[in-house]
């Protein structure tokens, strides 16, 4: 079997708000893989900058266009992609550093057994004529906003972190320039820095967002988002700067 064929296990499918709850709350691999990342994750030594970037529908992520496209960009830093340290903000997992990516570990089999969990997203719900519950959104984006705040504050808890930059390139608006409850990342990460009371720059703004819509019209935001060529340049740019 290939690397990139996916072994979906049922349990793992979350089509709906409710769906995703009762995988947060019953499900022993995401409850574990929680503990791990807010109790004892944390990334190599050695690195400047941690970028947050989101999850993809294709899986495993690196045969995903978004993750080809963003190990490409960073490629662009030479010796210096080496200061970056890449983990994927996930429904229903939280967080998943890019070291796990093709792993069987003690607490979850990344290398077969990925996930499906749309039902975080009101757009797709609706489109697949499935319920949407806000409350029961609002409670899950609390639970994983919650594992990521652990993290963050375990992280600038230790001295040989202390300095490093936390980024998270995600969708930070829609392409209507507001805040929306489809921005699950964002939020997610938002609210965990809050939380821990840990700095993050969530890129890209939205005056980045409003320039590339003008350019190549709402499309390009919808359907490629932070995978855009131009939003990558911006990336590659930010990243110059704060390196």
């Amino acid at each position: 079997m290939s690397k990139y064929n996916i072994v979906q296990n049922k349990e793992l499918i979350f089509r709906n708000p409710l769906e995703v709850y009762n995988g947060l709350i019953s499900n022993r691999k995401i409850q574990k893989w929680h503990e791990f990342i807010s109790y004892q994750y944390l990334p190599p030594y050695g690195k400047s900058l941690i970028l947050f970037y989101p999850c993809s529908a294709v899986k495993p992520y690196p045969s995903s266009r978004m993750y080809l496209t963003l190990f490409k960009t960073l490629s662009n830093l030479g010796e210096k992609r080496k200061l970056i340290h890449v983990i994927t903000v996930s429904e229903p997992f939280a967080l998943v550093p890019e070291e796990y990516y093709d792993k069987k570990t003690e607490w979850y089999d990344w290398e077969n057994d990925w996930y499906e969990c749309p039902g975080l997203f009101e757009w797709w719900c609706r489109r697949n004529k499935t319920n949407y519950d806000k409350k029961y959104a609002d409670m899950c984006i609390d639970i994983l906003s919650n594992v990521i705040a652990g993290f963050l504050k375990r992280l600038k808890s230790k001295e040989e972190f202390s300095n490093i930059r936390l980024v998270g390139f995600v969708r930070t608006y829609s392409s209507s320039l507001k805040v929306t409850r489809n921005n699950t990342h964002r939020i997610m990460l938002e609210e965990a820095s809050k939380r821990s009371q840990v700095k993050m720059l969530l890129l890209p703004t939205r005056k980045f967002i409003s320039y590339l819509i003008k350019k190549r019209g709402r499309v390009a935001w919808d359907f490629y988002g932070v995978s855009h060529p131009f939003a990558q340049k911006y990336l590659l740019a930010k990243i110059k700067q704060l390196l």
